[in-house]
């Protein structure tokens, strides 16, 4: 009986320990959380913009390849930014295939909390010419229930809709 107790208690003392371990790992895990949304949350408008810009970009060059990205305006608004995108099309482009491009913009765009309200400005070579040939802008609303539209009702959930005459 004594052999039993003292294996027993070996068990206890490891099991003991490893609680112990593990409790320390994630109090100190739970502090360094604190520590960095502590600091993330002191970002000033400048590095809320770069951040913003740096996450649309990355957003253009992985959804279209073929696009140029001509400027990017930003309006602060409360902690948040509403975007002017100014994108460059291909030289023979319809309307169906912009709208499908914004839309896959819109998806990753709805990831991003630093939007406010994101226009899209679409230009494209007209008679020599680079030319506006769509516009479409979205409220925070819209772009957060974006998932669940298609790219055909961009039309008419968007707030300002324009389109070219030459966008065929």
């Amino acid at each position: 009986m004594n052999k039993f107790f003292k294996v027993m208690l070996i068990f206890l003392t490891i099991f003991i320990s490893i609680l112990l371990v593990q409790f320390m790992v994630n109090y100190i895990n739970s502090e360094e959380t604190k520590k960095i949304e502590e600091t993330t949350a002191q970002i000033s408008p400048e590095e809320l913009q770069t951040q913003t810009t740096i996450a649309i970009t990355d957003i253009i060059l992985n959804q279209l390849l073929e696009n140029v990205i001509l400027n990017i305006d930003f309006t602060h608004h409360d902690g948040q930014h509403d975007v002017d995108l100014f994108l460059q099309g291909r030289e023979f482009v319809s309307e169906d295939t912009l709208l499908k491009d914004s839309y896959n913009i819109l998806k990753e765009i709805n990831k991003n909390e630093t939007i406010h309200d994101f226009t899209l400005k679409w230009y494209m070579p007209v008679k020599n010419k680079n030319t506006e040939i769509l516009t479409l802008s979205f409220s925070q609303d819209t772009i957060s229930k974006i998932k669940n539209l298609s790219y055909k009702q961009l039309k008419q959930v968007a707030t300002h809709y324009e389109k070219h005459e030459a966008l065929y």
